[in-house]
This record gives structure tokens, sequence and C-alpha cells, in this order.
């Protein structure tokens, strides 16, 4: 009896960077994961010690007319838990369009998920960057489809310094989007180029 064929050595090669791959994309989602409930719950537990029911405000008008004035300081006033809705972005952008951002954000998680297939899987850091970002977008979409803004609930005071101050209150989603958008963009300036491929020969 002649012996089964070799499996091809292509094939062999091609079976560990498969499992790498797909180890590197667990991280990814256990990177958003972890920052989405990580988000919820950070949101749900300042709220509840401050008080705040953010399904009580109608509007945003009504939330701006009743706003909750008590808050709890973690350094003075220089770092405090606050309680407020934000309907647009960071520094209020795009605050009269809530309609828009709840298309615009949406479409941002598509685009997440399609670079991910874009970073080779040794970038593990970047996968993980890229895995917070989404978990960070997926905690403030959330927020804008329940209620009337996303809930913001940390507030630094930057007094005296140019642009930053006053500082407009954030959340552990924005910040994971942050982090994860520099992490990742350290990591795609740091990725090797490929070589250029010399030309081939002239035929004679």
């Amino acid at each position: 009896m002649s012996d089964a064929p070799a499996e091809p050595a292509a094939a062999n090669d091609v079976r560990p960077a498969s499992r790498s791959a797909a180890r590197r994309s667990w991280l990814f989602w256990v990177a958003a994961l972890a920052i989405f409930a990580g988000d919820l719950t950070t949101k749900s537990i300042v709220f509840g010690r401050l008080d705040v029911d953010p399904t009580a405000f109608t509007s945003y008008e009504d939330f701006i007319r009743r706003r909750p004035a008590d808050r709890i300081e973690l350094l003075g006033d220089h770092v405090q838990l606050v309680a407020t809705l934000n309907p647009g972005m960071m520094w209020g952008a795009l605050d009269r369009y809530p309609g828009l951002l709840k298309v615009v954000r949406p479409l941002a998680v598509l685009v997440i998920l399609l670079l991910l297939g874009s970073i080779p899987a040794e970038q593990w850091t970047s996968r993980l960057a890229l895995g917070g970002i989404l978990g960070g977008a997926l905690g403030n979409i959330y927020d804008s489809f329940r209620y009337i803004g996303v809930r913001d609930f940390l507030e630094v005071r930057f007094r005296g310094v140019p642009v930053l101050d006053p500082f407009p209150a954030f959340n552990l989603a924005d910040s994971a989007i942050c982090v994860g958008v520099v992490v990742l963009a350290l990591g795609m300036m740091r990725a090797p180029k490929e070589a250029p491929r010399p030309a081939a020969p002239a035929a004679s």
C-alpha cells in the first residue's frame, strides 16, 4: 500500500496564519465588549449616584431647563463627576442635528468593521485599539437611541489653558475612541512598508 500523499507545505503555512488571525480577532472583540460594557456601567453608576434619570427629559431644552446641579468632587473642582446629556459630539459638535448623528454613528461602525480586515494579524495593538473604538462607538450609539443625548459624566477643568478651557464633559466611550485613534494612527505610521519588487528582466 502506498502512503497517503503529504499535505502541501503551502496549506501548512496557511493554517497557523489563520489561527493567528483568529486570535487577533478575538482581541478585537474582547476589547470592544469590555469598553461597551464598562461605558454603560460607569454611566449608570454615576447617574445613579447623582440621582438623575436620563429618561425623564423629553428634549435637550427640557434638560437644560432642569439641569441637575449636583456633582461629586474627585480632585477638588479640577476633576468632578457630573450628570449631563449631550445631543451632539464632543464640544457640542452637531448638537442641532441629532437625527443626522443617528445615521452617521452606525455608518462609522461599518467603517470600523471594514478597517479590521485591512489590519495585519501581527499588529495586535492596532486591533485592540480598533476594538476599543468600536466599543466606544456602540456605547454612544446606545445612548443616542435611548435618551435625548449621550450620557457624559467626567468633567476635567484646565483653567487658563487655551482650547482646553472649558473642556467638555466626557465618558469612557469618548476616552476609548480618542486613545484608540491615537494608537491606531501610531501603529499605521510604524507599520513596515512593503519593499518594491525588482523589475522583471527584459526578454532578449
